[in-house]
């Protein structure tokens, strides 16, 4: 069955359903994209990250856009969300469709190598429904996100079925930073030289193709986006419940450890410093150990994971909201700081760790902090440093609001994203 809901702001969190006759009659006429995704909101208020949408969203205005993205139990397998078609393969029974999603491919076949077995499912069920789609309709463009494996299918397949097809493929990071091994690195190197355009989140995996020695003629940086207009925004009626919160997935790379270690580190100046977790992961339990052993669990709550729409207001309750990201043990670390872009529209002060991808966000002590990654000490000097000078709390959060409204918005990303499809398409 096909549905068409539309997806409010998350600011809202409500839906609302219209019929089938309201699609605009022109889309027909307009460029046709197919958009191949591991990760998509799988339904109203989902806790998945919601950018690949987002920016399909602004895409929809000019395009007429198709996502196909894998199942999962509970999702619909056909539906329309604000004017973008959403198609979910089956490549699994129900029981074992946990192969995306929750932390994403890599991260689940990290925490359990027996899902190694569906990847021949999902691979071979992913490219005989885009072989349909491709067969049914004349797609001018097909956006890959992530290189392996959508980019790897998009490629093959256009040089099976669809030699015309232009594609353009973005990286986030994840995909480029860890699978280092030869032969990823070869299955990586193959399908950026065979992709029209591809894009990357941050400048710092740009210089990472370049240290590598790979041709970056036509890679271009271009981040995802953030709603910092209706969504993540500040609110000046809001209190600040809490000293501390961070948000993300609980997994190593996010170096909430640090964050925990940190809090451990001013105890003795400010035992009463609160900190809010927001999200899940496999790391959730040694984490609460680790706040247990240091005698800090009493100032430590662990929110859980909550819908997209909730957010804004855990920034917006907090003093500081910090990012302690880390490069992990298998090299996996961010491809672009989202969650300190989220914070800075929403106004708070924030505090990010020195990894490269994030210094397209943060200038230190000019729109936030800076720490040594993986430094406690540093981390709790910087937070010390804060608490102490609300003045300077206020400025970077201003600024921080300023530099990012400029930057991040989705309808600034989005129009440079649709200049780089056109130009794709006309080459």
């Amino acid at each position: 069955n096909k549905t068409r809901t539309s997806f409010s702001s998350p600011a809202s969190g409500s839906a609302v359903t219209h019929p089938e006759s309201s699609i605009s009659p022109y889309l027909s006429t307009m460029h046709s994209i197919l958009v191949l995704t591991s990760t998509y909101p799988r339904w109203i208020n989902d806790t998945e990250p919601a950018f690949v949408h987002s920016l399909c969203r602004e895409l929809a205005q000019q395009y007429s856009v198709t996502v196909l993205a894998p199942h999962y139990p509970g999702a619909s397998r056909r539906e329309v969300l604000d004017d973008v078609t959403v198609i979910r393969f089956r490549y699994f029974l129900p029981f074992g469709e946990h192969l995306a999603y929750q932390g994403g491919i890599i991260e689940n076949l990290k925490r359990n190598r027996f899902k190694l077995l569906l990847v021949p499912f999902y691979l071979i069920s992913q490219f005989t429904v885009f072989f349909k789609l491709c067969v049914r309709h004349k797609f001018d463009l097909i956006h890959a996100h992530w290189v392996i494996p959508q980019g790897l299918v998009a490629v093959l397949g256009r040089q099976l079925f669809c030699r015309k097809t232009k594609i353009l493929c973005t990286s986030h990071g994840g995909d480029l930073f860890s699978l280092e091994g030869g032969f990823y690195q070869a299955i990586k190197r193959y399908v950026f030289n065979k992709c029209n355009h591809v894009t990357v989140v941050s400048r710092a995996m740009k210089q990472h193709l370049e240290n590598m020695g790979w041709n970056t003629e036509h890679v271009s940086v271009l981040s995802m986006g953030v709603d910092l207009t209706t969504c993540f925004i500040p609110d000046s009626g809001t209190s600040k419940e809490t000293d501390l919160v961070f948000v993300g997935r609980l997994a190593e790379k996010k170096g909430v450890r640090t964050l925990i270690e940190a809090v451990a580190y001013l105890h003795d100046e400010h035992p009463e410093l609160g900190l809010r977790i927001v999200g899940d992961g496999p790391e959730k339990p040694d984490l609460e150990k680790l706040a247990h052993e240091l005698k800090v669990d009493s100032q430590i709550d662990f929110v859980g994971a909550k819908p997209n729409r909730t957010i804004p207001a855990f920034y917006r309750s907090a003093r500081i909201v910090v990012v302690p990201s880390i490069v992990a043990s298998d090299g996996d670390q961010e491809g672009l700081g989202l969650v300190a872009v989220e914070a800075l529209g929403c106004g708070s002060a924030t505090i990010v760790s020195d990894l490269p991808a994030l210094r397209d966000v943060v200038q230190d002590g000019k729109t936030g902090l800076v720490f040594k990654s993986g430094s406690s000490q540093d981390l709790g000097e910087k937070i010390k440093r804060l608490l102490a000078d609300d003045e300077l709390l206020e400025r970077l959060a201003r600024n921080g609001r300023n530099h990012v409204a400029g930057h991040f918005d989705w309808a600034r990303v989005g129009n440079s994203y649709a200049e780089i499809i056109e130009n794709c398409i006309t080459a």
